[in-house]
């Protein structure tokens, strides 16, 4: 129980969430024919869903409610729902596949119109969503990929990496523009004890096909994610290899505890011009040290993250109505957006939760 418990807190600013379990958004989904079409409109995450669900249930079987960023994705999924005229309740995983296969039970016994599960041990709910689609009920698969589903949310865990690589090379061509190419040493600071972090960390590790100055450096595999083990690793790094001015790491952790090294009473550097530090899914306090960067009182320069729990929950009231409506086909895979927060960025995100003035598409 403490594994799953320590798993889900780290998948609470993915999806907004990172879904360790999910299918690539390119790649075809395990349980139908139909293309997995990344490509369909993305959800409005500004304002209220459109009121068209009057005469509709829909019930939400969460991973479990242990904790606040849970409780608020619920309510603001529920908030969301009954808004636009359904009738939309959502049950306590508890974080027990059997606690949640009870739930999903009920939820057709009362005859819900759309299923949303988010399986605490997906290979457990195969039984109850043959049940649930008997009965003509749509199923969605949320962060964790069970064997059989209508629709499957996830995020790309890789695109994400890559995003976040392309984000720091536009920050080091720029800060480094008069730099030989490749010349600009980068370390990586990863964490390999789950596959998420294997899996972006090899991403980040190729630096330089995405930016024309950095020079990966070398790659320091950390213990742990922790801002203590960060600052640590910050700290043995300056004394070994002081010329490494540029820290990429898939652990806002690990990236909040390098900045807290640069930025620490006995802190070696005070002028942070050429530094930068760059997280994934960065939480308030890297937000808070990407403000001060801008003038000039930390190294944090950037972030990227999947959405607020409100587009969150727009997201998935995009797949519904979009499912319902045939937007999209049995077995379409929604890869969750990502947010990029940095110097054009920041004061937008923390007046509104999140950004809409750049996108993907921006970084392409």
């Amino acid at each position: 129980m403490k594994k799953i418990l320590a798993l889900v807190l780290a998948l609470a600013m993915l999806f907004t969430l990172a879904a360790c379990t999910g299918t690539p958004a390119n790649e075809q989904p395990a349980n139908t024919n139909a293309p997995a079409d990344t490509n369909a409109p993305a959800a409005e995450t500004n304002g209220a869903a459109e009121n068209t669900g009057a005469g509709k249930k829909i019930g939400f079987v969460t991973f479990g409610l242990g904790g606040d960023f849970f409780q608020m994705l619920a309510d603001e999924y529920k908030k969301v729902f009954t808004e636009a005229g359904w009738e939309a309740d959502y049950a306590d995983g508890q974080f027990d596949p059997n606690t949640q296969i009870q739930a999903c039970e009920n939820y057709i016994a009362n005859g819900v119109d759309v299923l949303v599960i988010w399986a605490v041990a997906p290979e457990a709910m195969g039984n109850v969503i043959d049940q649930a689609q008997e009965k003509g009920i749509k199923v969605i698969a949320f962060v964790a990929e069970t064997e059989k589903y209508d629709l499957l949310m996830v995020n790309d865990d890789a695109k994400m990496a890559s995003n976040l690589a392309k984000l720091a090379a536009k920050w080091i061509d720029a800060e480094y523009a008069d730099a030989p190419d490749h010349s600009v040493p980068v370390a990586v600071l990863s964490c390999r004890a789950a596959e998420t972090g294997v899996l972006q960390a090899d991403v980040l590790l190729k630096i330089e096909e995405f930016s024309t100055k950095a020079k990966f450096a070398m790659e320091v595999e950390c213990a742990d994610e922790t801002m203590t083990t960060g600052q640590t690793t910050a700290e043995n790094l300056y004394t070994t290899n002081p010329e490494i001015k540029v820290f990429l790491t898939p652990h806002s952790g690990l990236g909040n505890g390098v900045n807290n090294f640069f930025t620490g009473i006995s802190s070696p550097a005070t002028d942070y011009t050429g530094m930068g530090i760059f997280c994934i899914n960065g939480d308030g306090s890297t937000a808070e040290a990407i403000q001060a960067s801008l003038d000039g009182k930390a190294p944090m320069r950037g972030t990227v993250m999947t959405g607020s729990v409100h587009d969150t929950a727009m997201e998935i009231f995009d797949c519904v109505t979009g499912l319902l409506d045939g937007t999209y086909e049995t077995g379409y895979v929604r890869s969750g957006a990502n947010i990029f927060i940095y110097a054009d960025t920041i004061n937008e995100y923390l007046e509104t939760g999140t950004v809409t003035s750049i996108t993907e598409e921006d970084f392409q």
